[in-house]
């Protein structure tokens, strides 16, 4: 111990003692020199000392690594999510608008009507994404993905085009001019950042269009576009359809609570001057407005606060593990303190010591945490299924890393709090006496509250954890109405051309079904316009001559006949589509359980007719009344977890009427398997031009809606899995240490006439105690807990109690198993050896 007495030299002379002036270097230059001398020793022996314990060292500094890694990376994607504010001007003034009660779009009327009555916006514009066009340059076709804006909207985000201009009134009228503004990406990739690109035809879908402005670069935009489109009005379906998106911009000064006063009074406004006109529903309620901001990270909002929560509860786990080392290893150094403090060192002197040799642990910690959450920052971005809408790339930047710095400069004050508290009483002379354990029981004590406080939390996560795979099997489970194995999926969105021409897009699909017929199985080709589960496809439907059952957003499904038995969808009543269901035959319809069922109760569905694009009394598209021929079993639509929707499929080759921007086709691939490499070569043989997308399988579309449950499910899990160990490993070190503690008192006990099952009992009593008490924390923690989980679970009711009884037994298994085996090991202690102990 002389090397470090050698500290002691720097200190100012004084007989202060204790007094915490003696940490304040006189003022000067001698004085500074002073400090960084014994700084600069006192580091050098902090370091010594971790170097001469590496195993201390390497735990510590790995457990900080993992806990401060783990809890920076989703710090990293909730600082880009939640906390950044958008990359717009005055953003705090930018709000959402949508129907009150959920849904997001809102009709073309409505947005005419709030952009000339609000008196609380500054601006209001409204947008559909456009889907994928191809835009021709110099005879090369590229797709792009598109946005149709109105008029204002780079204005209402408060931004200008880097050049040109933005849409005019005349260019979103139907009719009107045709223009384009161009991504920043795609001016620079595509026209080679031409300045004089302003004026210049380019063809998109085959259809001239004006480029009128290109964007700035690194705009911020809501939804994925490669160019922007005039939003244009029209008399149809688009126009009356809900289908619009709203943004606006708050006057300067206007709170968005008098914003949504206003809105409650021009929403009761607008019902009585256009209910009628417009396919509103019964319950309508106006309009919802919310902050941008909070709508754009809502949907993942909840899930991302839970799982930081999740790696806050595993930081601490490891916290408590670390500070048990501490305090063990504090415990193996009372000697020394008690040798410097008898040889004139003030406890703030020790108190800097201590805190000298945290930090360095925290710095080495703090340092390879960095790179840690680098590494699983990357991991959980390409494994996370969430759509994350932060407005920047989600990364390591300046506020995270001052977050991660604050973690573990604020876990080394912690912890050397620890050796103040427990040299605060301690009584030198007996300190440096052998035989005695002064301050053991306050250390004990404290080892025995982190124990408790580990396993709380482990409880918890293992409550959390098993809702969540009940959840995900629950969803598993979900029958879906249809096979998926063995079946690959392709979809071909229709130029506009071919849209407006029947003729021309049923000889596109006769050409394909018999192009693809020889890579099937008999049969084993089938066409319909969306897929399960891979979106919405809808239209207001009604029964005929029931104006009251109508149904704004009923599924419409063109499909061929091979589509049932492709799909292993069964009738439960009627016939299926035939070759003789043309297009100048009678129009034709099969419905689902779930339509005849609300139509038809207590009837039959089969011979009576359905109206598609009429919503009430306005009729919306020519389509004709259709006489339903066959009721389809239930199948599951749009997701998982909502129950069948109102479906209506009708022959493809009668969609004169119905639009169809998109095929989706169905294909049973033969005994030899075909590549996607093979359909688009099968396509391109009847039209080059043609896009093909999102080839996959059936299982994998299916797959892909139960991603985020299955992401949720095997996070929590391996987080309990950890918190489970590391609990465990807590149990078993304090007994451990206990044991070893106390082999004198074992001794004497036994050597009294105690029984090795009496030192069994008086360990398992200290074990239990600390695991009773640990999950009767942990279950109310995991009570309250639940709570903010039932957004994301399906099918398990969090509050039942069957569902805290199976994580606690299990805690309560491994923990009285880790209490045992030290134990055991202290009933095999030698009473003659335990008494010569020290």
């Amino acid at each position: 111990m002389a090397k470090p007495l050698a500290n002691q030299q720097t200190r100012p002379t004084t007989n202060n003692g204790g007094d915490p002036a003696r940490m304040v270097p006189p003022v000067g230059n001698s004085g500074l020199v002073a400090f960084l001398n014994m700084l600069r020793q006192d580091l050098r022996f902090a370091l010594r000392t971790l170097v001469k314990n590496p195993g201390f060292t390497a735990v510590a500094v790995l457990s900080l690594a993992l806990g401060i890694g783990l809890n920076t990376a989703m710090f990293s994607i909730l600082h880009a999510v939640l906390l950044r504010p958008l990359p717009l001007p005055e953003p705090e003034r930018l709000v959402r608008m949508g129907r009150a009660g959920g849904q997001q779009e809102v009709t073309y009327l409505e947005y005419q009507f709030w952009k000339g009555q609000s008196r609380s916006l500054a601006a209001l514009a409204g947008y559909r994404p456009g889907g994928e066009m191809r835009l021709t340059i110099d005879g090369s076709d590229l797709w792009v993905s598109t946005l149709s804006v109105t008029t204002d909207f780079l204005h209402t985000l408060g931004v200008q085009p880097a050049l040109g201009r933005e849409f005019s009134s005349e260019e979103t009228r139907s009719g009107g001019l045709r223009a384009i503004v161009l991504s920043n990406n795609v001016w620079k990739q595509d026209f080679g950042s031409d300045p004089n690109v302003i004026g210049r035809p380019v063809l998109v879908d085959d259809e001239t269009y004006t480029i009128a402005g290109v964007l700035a670069p690194e705009l911020w935009l809501p939804g994925k576009a490669d160019v922007l489109l005039p939003l244009r009005t029209s008399e149809g379906l688009d126009n009356q359809g809900t289908n619009t998106q709203l943004i606006g911009r708050l006057r300067e000064g206007m709170a968005i609570s008098q914003a949504r006063t206003e809105m409650t009074t021009l929403s009761i406004a607008f019902q009585q001057a256009h209910g009628r006109e417009i396919s509103l529903p019964r319950d309508y309620k106006g309009v919802g407005l919310v902050s941008l901001h909070e709508w754009i990270s809502g949907k993942a909002r909840s899930n991302l606060l839970l799982l930081f929560g999740a790696t806050g509860l595993m930081l601490a786990i490891a916290c408590s593990n670390l500070a048990i080392l501490w305090l063990t290893r504090l415990a193996k150094r009372r000697k020394e303190i008690a040798l410097r403090l008898a040889l004139g060192c003030s406890r703030w002197r020790l108190l800097w010591q201590f805190l000298l040799e945290n930090m360095c642990v925290a710095g080495l910690g703090a340092a390879v945490s960095i790179f840690a959450a680098d590494t699983l920052l990357t991991g959980l971005l390409a494994w996370m299924p969430l759509e994350l809408p932060g407005a920047y790339a989600v990364s390591l930047n300046s506020a995270v890393l001052l977050y991660s710095l604050s973690i573990a400069v604020g876990g080394a004050v912690v912890f050397t709090l620890a050796p103040l508290a427990a040299t605060a009483s301690l009584n030198v002379q007996d300190s440096l006496r052998s035989t005695t354990r002064t301050g053991e029981s306050i250390r004990l004590r404290a080892r025995k509250l982190l124990v408790i406080g580990e396993v709380a939390l482990s409880t918890a996560l293992l409550v959390s954890a098993s809702l969540l795979i009940q959840s995900m099997l629950r969803i598993y489970k979900e029958p879906l109405g249809f096979i998926t194995g063995g079946l690959l999926t392709f979809e071909t969105p229709i130029s506009p051309a071919r849209q407006q021409n029947a003729t021309e897009r049923s000889n596109f699909v006769r050409a394909t079904l018999d192009r693809l017929l020889p890579l099937s199985a008999p049969k084993g080709v089938a066409l319909t316009t969306m897929l399960p589960l891979a979106g919405r496809s809808n239209l207001p439907a009604q029964r005929e001559g029931y104006p009251d059952q109508s149904i704004g957003g009923t599924e419409i499904r063109p499909v061929t006949p091979e589509y049932f038995e492709l799909m292993s969808i069964s009738l439960v009543r009627g016939r299926n589509f035939s070759g003789a269901d043309g297009a100048i035959t009678l129009p034709v319809a099969i419905v689902n359980q779930t339509l005849a069922d609300m139509w038809w109760p207590n009837g039959d569905a089969i011979g009576n007719r359905v109206v598609i694009g009429r919503f009430r009394t306005t009729a919306y598209l020519k389509d004709s009344p259709r006489q339903i021929v066959g009721v389809a079993r239930d199948t599951k639509t749009v997701t998982l977890q909502d129950p069948p929707r109102p479906t209506i499929y009708i022959p493809v080759c009668q969609t004169e009427a119905i639009p169809v921007s998109n095929l989706a086709w169905v294909i049973r691939p033969n005994s030899v398997g075909v590549t996607a490499e093979e359909v688009r070569r099968a396509v391109a043989e009847i039209d080059r031009t043609q896009r093909i997308r999102k080839v996959r399988t059936m299982d994998e579309i299916v797959a892909s809606t139960t991603a985020t449950y299955r992401f949720n499910a095997l996070l929590f899990g391996i987080f309990a899995a950890v918190a489970l160990a590391l609990a465990t490993v807590g149990v078993y070190g304090v007994l451990a240490i206990v044991s070893n503690d106390r082999q004198r008192e074992i001794g004497i006990r036994m050597a009294l006439g105690a029984s090795r099952a009496d030192v069994l009992h008086m360990f398992l009593k200290q074990g239990a105690f600390m695991m009773a008490v640990g999950l009767v924390v942990g279950l109310a923690g995991a009570a309250v807990a639940s709570k903010s989980l039932s957004t994301l679970l399906y099918g398990v009711k969090s509050a039942s109690a069957w569902n805290f009884i199976g994580p606690a037994v299990l805690m309560l298994v491994i923990g009285l198993l880790a209490t045992y085996l030290p134990a055991a090991r202290a009933t095999k202690i030698s009473p003659t050896a335990a008494l010569r102990y020290e």
